[in-house]
Order: C-alpha cells, then structure tokens, then sequence
C-alpha cells in the first residue's frame, strides 16, 4: 500500500522530488563559487557569512532581472532557477562579486 501511496504521489509532482537547493556562500565580499551548473526547478541559497550587506541580482538568458533587495549579515536569500539556460548573478553592491549560473 505504501509503494503505491508514494509512486502515486510521484506521479502527480514530478517535479518536486527532483528539486535541490545548493548553497553559495558570500565572504569577504566574494561568492564561494564562480560558477555553478545545477537542475532547472533547482534553487540556489546565497548565504550571506559576511560582516556587510550584499544584494543579490541574477539576469535571465531573457534579460530579466530578478532582484532580491538588500541581504543583511546572516541572512540567507533563495533564488530559484526554472528555466534552462545561462543566468549572470552579481551583488549589485560590490562589483566584483560576480558568478555564472547554468540550468540544463
């Protein structure tokens, strides 16, 4: 009854079984990562172990760009990624701080 329960529940959220989170770390005013290659529906958790605030912008292989405001010391911020393709993610504070995101 319970394999039946679970392939049941699988079959109507496919997806969400498959979904991750991956953490990316900030400090010292730089990202842990410059570039991460993860799942689409996966989501990324910038972790902010500085002593400064960050903010955390990712553009679209659209153009979009989803900004998450400002990201206080301690504060972890998820950013999800559902669609394929190659996203830039910066901190709009610090120039420097930037990564590559790839969505297959």
């Amino acid at each position: 009854m319970r394999k039946l329960l679970l392939t049941s529940c699988l079959a109507l959220f496919p997806f969400a079984a498959l979904a991750a989170d991956v953490t990316v770390t900030q400090s010292h005013a730089t990202f842990d990562q410059d570039s991460l290659t993860v799942k689409a529906g996966d989501a990324v958790v910038f972790k902010n172990s500085d002593d400064v605030t960050h903010n955390i912008q990712a553009l679209s292989p659209d153009g979009d760009v989803d900004d998450r405001g400002l990201q206080k010391p301690g504060q972890d911020i998820k950013v999800p990624f559902a669609k394929p393709g190659q996203y830039k993610v910066k901190c709009a504070i610090h120039p420097k701080m930037k990564m590559d995101v790839t969505v297959n």
